[in-house]
């Protein structure tokens, strides 16, 4: 298992940070090192906050240890510490290098040879770009007009030659969500041959009664994969760590599919992160809160947008997304790319409540000059 050159400076940027500052006002990969420039970066979703205190310790400690591969018991100790997270066994719990491997292996198995995947538009695209290489056969089904997945327009959309559909909930770049029970009877109406593929990438930053991982869908009849990450509320994604949770025999395919393992630092910190309740619900708790500001300012403006349910919100500036984009630009803050076809929406990421309060400060001016 060799380590990348991505994974090696990933460890060293976070060895220099202090062991107090988890909670920083901007993350390294802010810097840019040419220019000696520190641009607000609030188009990634990124979780500004890094990873924890607890994972920050290990990953320092770990350092010395880059000539290694993780010890297969550590990474038996990771998949079981998932398992039991998730209520289930750890043969239905694959680990893989950031969730985005994981879609992508998904992407493999259910569109080579032509195989037909279902998807929102917009929607995450890792799985289905990477389906397309592979010669998957793609239908794109449009949100519906509270920019959530419109399920029985997917659920119509499904054909004899469907193998695969995929529902990122909550919903990039949208932010919205589909109610749990909503997604229940979807998969229940699939064909026994349809594997529901639900990436629940933003679903710690998730509020409502009715919002919850389908992960208890597992076990049923029908083919689901569910799949985490450690990228968000972990604040890990230069560490790359993330997990599907299937049945055991879909599983065992997604593992064949990988096309790397997991290095030492993500499986160390992942298991320090998971352990560190206090620096997840405190993070999770500003982020909620500095969302809320900006939504509250949005109303505000008279800018309308999507019910936003992960650490980042999507709303429409009023204009050609490339004007918004510029301003911002000129403010050295970094916004989000368009979205077609929502050529005048903007996705932006939470970020510290300092850049939150440059983002409004930027936003107001905004507003100010447009009126």
């Amino acid at each position: 298992m060799d380590l990348s050159r991505r994974d090696l400076l990933t460890a060293s940027a976070l060895l220099l940070a202090r062991p107090g500052a988890a909670f920083s006002a901007a993350p390294a990969s802010s810097v840019d090192p040419a220019a000696g420039a520190k641009p607000i970066v609030l188009c990634w979703n990124e979780n500004p906050y890094g990873p924890s205190p607890a994972a920050r310790a290990i990953l320092r400690s770990t350092i010395t240890e880059a000539c290694r591969y993780p010890p297969d018991a550590e990474i038996q100790q990771l998949t079981d510490t998932l398992a039991k997270r998730e209520g289930t066994t750890p043969d239905r719990i694959v680990i893989g290098t950031g969730s985005g491997e994981l879609l992508c292996a998904l992407g493999l198995l259910h569109g080579r040879n032509g195989g037909e995947i279902i998807a929102a538009a917009p929607t995450y695209s890792e799985l289905p770009d990477y389906a397309r290489h592979v010669g998957a056969t793609l239908k794109f089904v449009p949100v519906d007009k509270q920019l959530r997945h419109d399920l029985t327009a997917m659920r119509a959309a499904v054909s004899e030659r469907t193998r695969a559909i995929y529902i990122c909930n909550p919903n990039n770049p949208t932010g919205t969500t589909v109610a749990a029970s909503a997604i229940r009877a979807f998969v229940d109406s699939l064909p026994e041959g349809v594997t529901t593929i639900v990436d629940e990438a933003y679903l710690d930053f998730a509020e409502g009664a009715d919002i919850r991982s389908a992960a208890d869908l597992i076990g049923g009849g029908k083919r689901v994969v569910v799949l985490r990450t450690f990228s968000k509320i972990h604040g890990m994604a230069g560490a790359r760590c993330g997990y599907a949770i299937a049945r055991p025999d879909t599983a065992a395919d997604i593992g064949s599919a990988r096309m790397s393992s997991a290095n030492i630092f993500a499986v160390r910190a992942a298991r320090a992160s998971l352990a560190d309740h206090a620096f997840l619900a405190d993070c999770r708790r500003r982020i909620l809160a500095s969302r809320a500001r900006v939504t509250t300012e949005l109303a505000h403006l008279g800018l309308a947008y999507a019910e936003p349910q992960g650490n980042f919100v999507f709303f429409d500036t009023g204009m050609p997304l490339a004007q918004f984009t510029e301003f911002m630009r000129a403010r050295d803050i970094l916004v989000g790319r368009p979205f077609p076809p929502y050529d005048t929406w903007c996705r932006i990421t939470i970020g510290t409540e300092p850049e939150v309060d440059a983002f409004l400060e930027g936003l107001r001016a905004f507003g100010n000059r447009h009126r």
